[in-house]
C-alpha cells in the first residue's frame, strides 16, 4: 500500500508531491515511491513513481486524489475494490484513474492510499479512504469526471517505474 504525504518543491514550472517511508534499505536501487503534480503550461500532470509498475500506479492515484483534497487529511474507514483490464499499461493507467474518479464521484469518497497488484494486463486494486467530510476535506464536494491525456507507464534505465498523465476535471 502506498501513501504520498504532501510536500512541495519549486523546479521548472510548478511541482509538488510527496513520498512514503517504506522502510527502505540503503542502496536498494530505484528511488522510493512518490507522487507529484507538474504544470506544463496550463496543463496539470499527475505522476507516480516507484520500484515497480504497481507502486507507480498506486502513486499516480494518490497524485490524482491530491488534486481534490490533501490525502493526509483522509482517514482510512473504507476499502473499495477496483479491477481493470486493458491492452497495455498506458491504457490500464487511464482505466485505473477513471475508476478511482468514478468511485470518488458516485460514492462521495476521498482516498488516502492504494494497493495494486498486476496480473498481466489485469489490475486488482484497493482504494482506502472515507466519505467526504467538509470540515477536513476542503475543495470540490462533487467530482463528476476526468479527462486523461497522454497516459504513459514507463520503466527507466535504473529499473524504476513512472506512471503519468495530464488531468482535467
Amino acid at each position: 500500500m502506498s501513501l504520498g504525504t504532501h510536500g512541495s518543491t519549486d523546479t521548472q514550472g510548478s511541482t509538488q508531491g510527496g513520498t512514503m517511508d517504506a522502510g527502505l534499505v540503503p542502496g536498494a536501487g530505484a528511488a522510493p515511491p512518490r507522487w507529484e503534480h507538474l504544470t506544463r503550461g496550463s496543463a496539470r500532470v499527475v505522476r507516480g513513481s516507484g520500484r515497480s509498475a504497481e507502486q507507480a500506479l498506486e502513486q499516480a492515484a494518490v497524485a490524482l486524489c491530491a488534486l481534490v483534497t490533501d490525502p493526509s487529511k483522509v482517514e482510512v474507514r473504507e476499502e473499495v475494490t477496483i479491477e481493470c483490464d486493458a491492452r497495455d499499461l498506458d491504457h490500464l493507467l487511464a482505466d485505473w484513474l477513471r475508476a478511482v474518479v468514478h468511485n470518488m464521484a458516485a460514492r462521495r469518497l476521498r482516498f488516502r492510499c492504494f494497493a495494486v497488484r498486476l496480473d498481466g494486463r489485469r489490475l486488482f486494486g484497493s482504494a482506502f479512504g472515507e466519505h467526504v467530510d467538509r470540515a477536513r476535506h476542503p475543495g470540490p464536494a462533487d467530482v463528476r469526471g476526468v479527462s486523461l491525456i497522454g497516459t504513459t507507464v514507463r520503466r527507466d534505465a535504473e529499473g524504476g517505474w513512472t506512471a503519468e498523465c495530464e488531468v482535467t476535471f
